[in-house]
């Protein structure tokens, strides 16, 4: 009995040593920490990697300083969830929309305290589920609201998400978390919706073609007139050039018959004398 007792004493007497001594924590790379003492209530802010000696009181929590996606999505072997994650958006019909959203976020190192106080001992899939994603519920519908189906399956489709983003950024920065982005994904209309979205989807690109080839039409007309009034110019100023040389033509001629006149009145015709309307007495 003796023998068997002292191993076991040992093991409490070290049992106890841990116990009052604590043991490491290591705040990984990429990371940000607070190390919290439950006797004092005072917190220390770790933002380097390393490893930390704690107490028996002591606990650190770690959260991530590098981009994590928070995923959102109807296809469960997608999303961080194994089932459908997608967020229903209310349109200014009334009608829902699933959608999937990815938020890009990270916790900035002055920002660990403000995430300390506000999740405390939350993991990170705890944070992303009940913080970022019910917060991005609220932002997207307050977004969608705004909107026709129409815009946000196609029209203003590009502007959903910096719009999602812009509310959503100081809402989560209160909590301690820094939004870098929002990627709208697939939006999921339903089916008896579908098929008129895609009837005036086609109106609408029929009627852009119609807007170019008018356009075109009108800019062909403009050049043929714009031709037309060139080679009338051209038709002219050739008129032009032609009677010019006729006339130079005929005071060439005159004037090489000047050249040979002899001087004297012909006997025969006008009587007049040659290359003028004088009549000699």
């Amino acid at each position: 009995m003796g023998t068997l007792s002292r191993p076991l004493g040992a093991l409490a007497a070290l049992a106890a040593v841990v116990a009052l001594t604590g043991c490491t924590t290591e705040v990984p790379p990429a990371h940000v920490g607070i190390k919290f003492s439950a006797d004092t209530g005072l917190s220390e802010k770790l933002i380097t990697p390393q490893v930390i000696w704690r107490g028996m009181r002591e606990q650190v929590y770690t959260y991530p300083t590098s981009l994590k996606n928070a995923t959102f999505v109807r296809n469960a072997q997608e999303g961080d969830r194994k089932t459908d994650d997608s967020i229903v958006c209310s349109t200014n019909e009334g009608a829902l929309l699933p959608v999937d959203v990815t938020v890009v976020y990270h916790v900035a190192p002055e920002n660990v305290l403000d995430a300390f106080l506000n999740f405390g001992t939350e993991d990170l899939a705890g944070i992303q589920h009940n913080i970022i994603r019910w917060n991005t519920v609220g932002v997207m519908n307050e977004v969608s609201g705004k909107h026709s189906i129409f815009d946000l399956t196609a029209k203003d489709r590009q502007n959903f998400g910096p719009e999602v983003k812009t509310l959503l950024q100081p809402l989560l920065l209160a909590w301690g978390v820094t939004v870098d982005d929002v990627y709208i994904g697939e939006v999921y209309p339903p089916e008896d919706v579908k098929q008129k979205i895609n009837e005036r989807i086609q109106a609408r690109n029929l009627l852009e073609l119609a807007k170019v080839q008018l356009q075109q039409a009108t800019i062909e007309a403009k050049t043929t007139i714009t031709n037309a009034e060139r080679d009338a110019e051209t038709n002219k100023l050739l008129a032009e050039q032609g009677k010019t040389a006729i006339d130079l033509e005929r005071m060439k001629l005159d004037k090489e018959a000047i050249e040979k006149w002899d001087g004297h009145t012909p006997t025969v015709g006008s009587g007049t004398i040659p290359f003028t309307d004088i009549k000699p007495k």
